[in-house]
């Protein structure tokens, strides 16, 4: 048997620079919020990414007690609720669109959050460069938040940063991932796995995540994607299952290098997901979560330093957004 390579927090560690650039962009993801309103023409402010919801699901997570799983979920059953989404920081129309589509899992028990994981539909996240991650996200925020003058210069520094990055989006890894996702873009959306990209916890076990739907049809004749996910739960429930993925060596499962698939290690299936319940998509309940996996148990918490990102951006982004919420 392998050994796992065991959590350290120096994969974790941001630079002085990536610390001060984040807080601009922290800075930027308040404006954006404060003025998302206005921007998507809503009562209530809006997140800053993934801001269209397609609805929400509830339902449980029952874990296969297996020797790796049973000391973390000590609970046989855990409830589970999962927010589904649009990549994109703006509204978008619920027709078919760009299919980049988030799934933020949530799984609770009495005494609150167990683990929050934010999935989307795509294994991969093309940047490695967090300075230059930093400076193209707080640009784009400030793009869609300000004048026409800061539109126009904002634009000039996303072309400039993106100059810099362009040779990451020419990993084999990411170009075999791109071609497959267009070939599954018209699928349905409960149809497709989701990925957390990130690394997590497990333990003292590195792992990524993947949710794979069980029995799910890939088509539906239904335009609206809100529309098709309502009709489905009108005669179904919709089962996935969880799996994690485990690192033992950091040049086949780099932490840090979220462009490459990880090599050399299966998924594991640890549990199972039913959803029986559809929650409308504007719920106020539901809006009010964060799902901030940095919310998650010691045992299940992120790594990485992409991932050491999260943590603020998700707080400033459900300050600014609670204030607003309960008023």
């Amino acid at each position: 048997m392998r050994n796992k390579l065991k959590y350290s927090s120096d994969f974790d560690n941001l630079t002085a620079k990536e610390v001060s650039l984040l807080d601009q962009a922290c800075t930027s993801i308040k404006e954006y919020v404060i003025r998302s309103g206005k921007i998507n023409n809503k009562k209530i402010r809006t997140r800053d990414a993934h801001a269209t919801s397609y609805g929400a699901l509830k339902g449980t997570f029952t874990h296969y007690r297996t020797k790796q799983v049973k000391p973390i979920f000590f609970s046989k059953q855990l409830d589970c609720t999962i927010r589904i989404s649009n990549a994109h920081m703006k509204i978008v129309p619920q027709k078919r669109t760009i299919p980049a589509y988030g799934f933020s899992l949530a799984l609770t028990d009495n005494e609150g959050v167990i683990t929050n994981i934010p999935m989307v539909n795509f294994p991969l996240f093309p940047i490695t460069d967090i300075s230059r991650f930093l400076k193209i996200f707080t640009s784009i925020n400030y793009f869609f938040s300000g004048n026409l003058f800061r539109k126009f210069w904002n634009a000039l520094t996303i072309i400039k940063n993106m100059m810099f990055v362009i040779p990451d989006f020419f990993q084999l890894s990411f170009i075999r991932e791109v071609f497959n996702f267009i070939q599954k873009k018209n699928h349905f959306i409960l149809s497709f796995d989701y990925h957390s990209i990130g690394v997590y916890r497990f333990g003292d076990d590195m792992i990524k995540y993947k949710l794979v739907p069980l029995d799910t049809p890939k088509k539906s004749e239904e335009q609206r994607i809100d529309l098709s996910i309502k009709n489905y739960f009108q005669k179904n429930d919709y089962e996935l299952e969880l799996m994690v993925q485990y690192c033992y060596n950091q040049k086949e499962q780099p932490i840090n290098q979220l462009n490459k698939l990880w090599k050399n290690s299966e998924f594991i299936p640890i549990g199972k997901i039913k959803l029986s319940e559809l929650i409308d998509r504007d719920d106020a309940l539901i809006e009010k979560m964060s799902f901030n996996p940095f919310e998650n148990i010691p045992e299940l918490q992120p790594v990485g330093r992409l991932q050491k990102l999260r943590n603020k951006a998700y707080q400033t982004s459900l300050e600014a957004r609670r204030e607003n919420i309960s008023n």
